[in-house]
């Protein structure tokens, strides 16, 4: 009989099974350890900090959450 090379049906069975349940574990963390809440608010944090940075480019300022067209504005408008 010819020697058989390669791996068995089982061992292939046996890989798969393992590594769904590495999927389930990683899926099952990662939900309750809010990893997606986490990236969720960082995302919106980046998109945030974005528009303030383009605001800035266009020469709009925000301060005390108060719109200015230019930083002059903000100073004529303190009150002394």
């Amino acid at each position: 009989m010819k020697e058989q090379k390669g791996i068995t049906l089982i061992a292939l069975v046996i890989t798969i099974i393992v590594m769904l349940i590495l999927v389930a574990v990683s899926v099952t963390i990662a939900l309750k350890g809010g990893l997606f809440d986490t990236a969720k608010k960082a995302s919106n944090e980046t998109k945030a900090a974005r528009d303030n940075e383009l605001n800035l480019s266009n020469g709009q300022v925000t301060i005390d959450s108060q719109p200015y067209n230019n930083i002059n504005e903000f100073v004529d408008a303190k009150p002394e």
